[in-house]
């Protein structure tokens, strides 16, 4: 939320601003920078479900991938099933990742506007039949929310069914996100050192009894930076 400011900030989640001119200023750029990996996208679903009108995630994924760049989508949606054409033309150039924080109906508590973990599981297994490389974000893992066994544990089995790497992120409160989490919930359990590292060795060790490839989002990070 401190990536917004003025109105938009304000009515986070609940307004949407199409940046109609998007493939434009798209087809402007390409012509200027050397081809390299663009995540789509990184703070705002580009599944959202205005997508559906304006298809601008897909007519950029079409114009990445024919100008030679990788595509890295993270979504929380069902509605990339869609863009399967396009996206398997895309070949090794294109990565799709799906946000999955539990696959317990608990995920409204922090995901009340996303599909259901269910949909997003059966758009993962369509994708990754095609021979895409796919993954998953597990993140942001709350305590008190999704840090139990049952939470993590049917979302490392879906990332061995699917052949998915898993990447893990910890929850990083903010103020702004602690205020709005304790009008839904109480207590609001406290991020410690200790409950991370006990939460991470427990999904750690699921990964390695399922022969997952797990990291966390700083490891990622830090092989992304290096490419």
């Amino acid at each position: 939320m401190d990536f917004t400011r003025g109105e938009p900030g304000v009515k986070w989640g609940k307004v949407v601003y199409v940046k109609v001119n998007l493939i434009q200023a798209l087809l402007r750029d390409i012509r200027r920078l050397r081809p390299g990996i663009v995540g789509v996208s990184t703070i705002t679903d580009p599944y959202q479900p205005v997508e559906s009108r304006y298809k601008l995630t897909r007519r950029s994924i079409e114009i990445l991938c024919n100008a030679g760049y990788h595509v890295s989508i993270q979504t929380k949606s069902a509605l990339i099933i869609r863009d399967i054409d396009v996206i398997s033309k895309c070949g090794r150039s294109v990565d799709v990742g799906f946000t999955i924080t539990t696959m317990r109906d608990t995920y409204r508590v922090i995901e009340p506007m996303a599909a259901h973990p269910m949909a997003r599981a059966s758009a993962l297994r369509k994708i990754a039949d095609l021979g895409i490389e796919t993954w998953i974000f597990l993140g942001p893992v709350i305590p008190g929310i999704n840090d139990r066994v049952e939470d993590y544990e049917p979302v490392i089995r879906l990332a061995k069914e699917t052949n998915s790497q898993v990447i893990i992120d910890r929850f990083r409160p903010r103020p702004i996100i602690i205020r709005f989490m304790s009008r839904k919930l109480n207590p609001v359990h406290p991020v410690t050192r200790e409950w991370w590292i006990k939460t991470l060795n427990s999904i750690m060790r699921l990964c390695r009894d399922y022969g997952v490839k797990c990291i966390t989002a700083e490891d990622e990070w830090k092989m992304r930076t290096k490419i």
